[in-house]
């Protein structure tokens, strides 16, 4: 009987680009986007060999934000492939609104020949990139190549941070034994809570008689949702959301919606009666509390976060508590005991006061005219024609309001609003991104003009992708905020006003479908393309009131001629 011996492994070398791309497929990557070029083109090759699915933008800063819709929605590690010199200075707004947003984005930035400064690529990328609060890192020696990649990827998980990894030229092409074997991907681990600070959140819980849960981004990034819930039922608390964590709640009979500037009246007013607010994951920022006003004087404010340093930066808190928003949670509940549920302020005459008080039931001057439409009333029928079963994706601007307000939400992971570094234009990049990871609902864009122009060649990348999207552009042929902020100053806002684009026949020309809608009528194209099926991209070109200021700006910038 003849023995036989395991086979011995015999180890292969291959180039650097390809060790980079094997490290990033090992640590369960699934997908890259962005735009080749010299310095990046063999790294991406690399990905789609191991079956990581590659989608070209049109631009790097497209690419960017399609990846960051794509990791806040699936909290994936999702990758962006760029070339040298100005692939990463395109990327660099994108890479701004992922570093204040919290969101985890490896970025494979080529780079020149290592030293050498003539090249017409050649800038110090580590300094723009600490510029907009990234992390950048080097594949600096051919033979850790692997291992820095696995580094850097996992820097990025673990930090919540867009990670830029330089690839120089002259070290990707380097040949070097491949490892055998892969790693595990990162565990991060929550920090052990406080006993006495936990025991006196207890106390303050137990002394409340209107207590509000406030859930942030934190809260849907530790997918909090369902202990959150139980907690507010066990206690009889209302519950609220930041703007960023929109949609969570959706459903629940005691959901205030959104806090802060885009409150409802009825949250508005009860928010301010609550005498606890318990708030997770939630910075409490000047746009979150309206200022402070939401926040009543006698109420025992609670801040909760799993970063001790984003706790009482942008106002004092009464208690505060560092842990993961789920982990808090589960404590508390734990810690109550098996005690029945407490009614709280859970009253038929503040369900009355939501239903009465709510933006649905919010009245208003309709400024509809021949020519323009009032955005609000567009708003609301735009919402009834459009499957429920959504993501909205929002750009940022004066319009914004009216899509928190009027829009509805079926959950957190319908809701993506990407403004964090309030600039512009990343909304319809970032609609694509959504679409991509979640094809089985309609992606829905909520853009202003001057923003969707800014970004306007990625329309083609979501026809040519064939996903299914509509685009609905509030479109007053201006960049309003400007306008509304600098006019009742007594400036002239020429610099700031447009002639009217027709954003419907743009669409066609680029392959898609859309409509101008000045009156309630004209959306009848816009309801037989969902009766359709709502494939492929439909442009919702309304031509808004330009002189109606929103509510919300007049009350958050103060201006008293507005």
């Amino acid at each position: 009987m003849t023995s036989t011996s395991p086979l011995k492994k015999t180890a292969t070398t291959t180039p650097v680009w390809r060790e980079v791309a094997r490290a990033i497929a090992d640590i369960g990557a699934k997908r890259c986007f962005g735009l080749v070029g010299g310095a990046n083109f063999k790294v991406t090759l690399g990905l789609t060999e191991l079956g990581v699915e590659f989608v070209a933008a049109r631009h790097e800063g497209g690419a960017v934000s399609m990846a960051d819709v794509a990791a806040r929605l699936t909290r994936d590690l999702t990758v962006v492939s760029v070339t040298a010199g100005p692939g990463l200075t395109n990327a660099i707004t994108g890479i701004g609104e992922c570093a204040k947003s919290d969101t985890p984005l490896l970025v494979l930035a080529g780079d020149v020949v290592t030293g050498d400064t003539q090249s017409a690529f050649a800038f110090k990328q580590s300094e723009l990139v600490h510029a907009v609060g990234g992390i950048w890192r080097q594949i600096a020696d051919p033979e850790t190549a692997y291992a820095d990649t696995w580094q850097a990827a996992s820097l990025a998980l673990r930090a919540r941070k867009p990670v830029v990894l330089s690839l120089p030229v002259n070290v990707q092409e380097v040949m070097v034994v491949a490892p055998f074997g892969k790693k595990h991907p990162p565990v991060t681990a929550n920090p052990p809570l406080n006993a006495a600070k936990l025991e006196e959140l207890v106390a303050t819980i137990r002394a409340s008689k209107k207590p509000l849960i406030l859930a942030g981004h934190g809260a849907v990034v530790a997918d909090a949702e369902p202990l959150l819930i139980a907690l507010a039922d066990r206690l009889g608390a209302l519950v609220a959301t930041s703007v960023q964590a929109h949609g969570m709640f959706s459903g629940h009979p005691w959901n205030l919606g959104i806090a802060g500037g885009f409150s409802s009246p009825a949250a508005a007013e009860l928010i301010a009666q609550s005498d606890m607010i318990l708030a997770f994951g939630m910075s409490l920022n000047m746009w979150t509390t309206k200022k402070g006003k939401l926040i009543s004087e006698v109420a025992q404010l609670v801040q909760i976060d799993v970063e001790k340093g984003r706790i009482g930066v942008h106002r004092p808190v009464d208690l505060e508590l560092e842990g993961d928003a789920a982990a808090v949670a589960t404590a508390v509940l734990a810690a109550l005991g098996g005690d029945g549920a407490d009614a709280g302020w859970r009253t038929p005459a503040v369900a009355e006061v939501m239903k009465t008080r709510s933006n649905r039931q919010l009245a208003y001057d309709d400024t509809s005219d021949a020519e323009h439409i009032d955005p609000r009333t567009l708003s609301k029928a735009v919402d009834d024609i459009l499957p429920k079963h959504r993501t909205i994706v929002v750009d940022g601007g004066h319009f914004v309001g009216w899509v928190a307000r009027y829009l509805s939400v079926p959950d957190y992971r319908g809701w993506c609003i990407p403004i964090a570094f309030q600039s512009i234009g990343l909304g319809l990049a970032g609609a694509i991104g959504a679409a991509v990871v979640q094809p089985d609902r309609l992606t829905v864009l909520a853009v202003g003009d001057g923003g969707f122009l800014m970004a306007i060649a990625e329309l083609e990348t979501a026809v040519r992708l064939k996903k299914r999207i509509c685009i609905f552009i509030y479109n007053d042929s201006a960049y309003s905020a400007e306008v509304h902020h600098f006019v009742p100053e007594g400036y002239s806002a020429a610099m700031a006003q447009f002639p009217v684009t027709d954003f419907a026949a743009i669409a066609r020309g680029y392959g898609a479908d859309g409509v101008v809608v000045r009156t309630l009528a004209d959306l009848a194209p816009l309801q037989r393309w969902v009766d359709d099926g709502a494939q492929g991209v439909f442009v919702v070109d309304g031509r808004i009131n330009p002189a109606l200021v929103a509510d919300w700006y007049r009350d958050l910038f103060g201006a008293a001629n507005l």
